[in-house]
């Protein structure tokens, strides 16, 4: 059994054939449409590039607020389009069943089934990517409340903070995200051209992954910019602590590349800002084992428990 898994962030999205075991047999990435018409009809050319006769049913994880179970991308902060109807758009143009939620959800589920979190209770998932995405499981299945639930990462920690692309200001994602790291990677090349951040660089702008590589290989300055980012995260974690008291939080998203460089400082935090620290279990933080493939695999997975005819 296979079906297409599709992956529907910030900055690009990612379209793979997904086994029932969760294995990826192939994979297309492109950027994501900036444009309404686009943000549209995009997934449903990438979904056709992996179309095969015994695929079975199509997922889709959008960055946003996605409407249950009526599948439709409501509106996301950092993403084209308003109110998108992805999952008939999707049984119309290729008459299987398909699934549509918020892709933090879709990359919780993974990690909970075959990744980072199997067999624990209450999972929480932060997916750094463009903003901060959160998908919550229990007892094996997502939670949603009434549609919404895991927007995590506009939480305010912050009232006079940076404006967020939500239109609020100090949201945990404008101290806390790939877009954040970005910002401080160019910052630090502009102020430090000869420094790892830059060279890595070359002749582009620098960017978290350039900062993230730098911080890997021994880079003082980026190894402090992640530990500054790691608190401000581990601020935010502590607060969901308090309400979900989640057996183990994974880590996910592309910035979570940079492993214990990143985790390490995030869990100082959290544990000094935590109430009761000292009184409760420690809560397990991990990286994610997906990668930045947990919402793809999710999707998929998800896809295939759809009933058929």
């Amino acid at each position: 059994m296979k079906t297409i898994g599709i992956d529907l962030g910030g900055t690009k999205m990612s379209a793979g054939l997904v086994e029932k075991s969760g294995t990826i047999l192939e994979k297309v990435t492109v950027a994501r449409p900036s444009d309404d018409v686009g943000m549209a009809e995009g997934p449903l050319e990438l979904a056709s590039k992996l179309m095969q006769s015994d695929v079975t049913g199509i997922g889709l994880g959008a960055a946003g607020l996605v409407s249950w179970p009526e599948g439709r991308l409501v509106w996301g902060p950092n993403v084209a389009g308003r109110s998108i109807p992805f999952k008939a758009l999707l049984e119309d143009r290729f008459g299987l069943p398909a699934v549509v939620d918020n892709d933090a959800n879709f990359a919780a589920l993974a990690e909970s089934r075959i990744g980072a979190a199997r067999n624990r209770h209450t999972v929480l998932l932060v997916t750094l990517g463009t903003g901060i995405g959160g998908g919550i499981v229990i007892g094996g299945e997502i939670y949603r409340g009434a549609s919404f639930a895991g927007e995590v990462g506009h939480m305010v920690v912050d009232v006079g903070g940076p404006r967020c692309t939500c239109g609020q200001r100090g949201c945990w994602e404008t101290f806390a995200s790939g877009r954040r790291l970005d910002q401080i990677a160019r910052d630090i090349a502009a102020t430090n051209p000869a420094g790892l951040t830059a060279r890595l660089a070359g002749e582009g702008p620098a960017s978290g992954t350039h900062l993230t590589e730098a911080a890997i290989q021994g880079d003082a300055q980026a190894e402090q910019s992640l530990a500054e980012m790691g608190a401000w995260l581990g601020i935010g974690l502590a607060s969901l602590i308090a309400l979900l008291d989640p057996h183990v939080i994974v880590v996910g998203g592309g910035v979570s590349r940079a492993g214990d460089i990143l985790l390490e400082p995030t869990r100082r935090s959290m544990r000094a800002a935590v109430e009761g620290s000292t009184l409760r279990g420690p809560t397990s933080l991990v990286s994610a084992a997906l990668g930045e493939d947990a919402g793809l695999v999710g999707a998929g997975l998800v896809a295939a428990e759809l009933p058929r005819g």
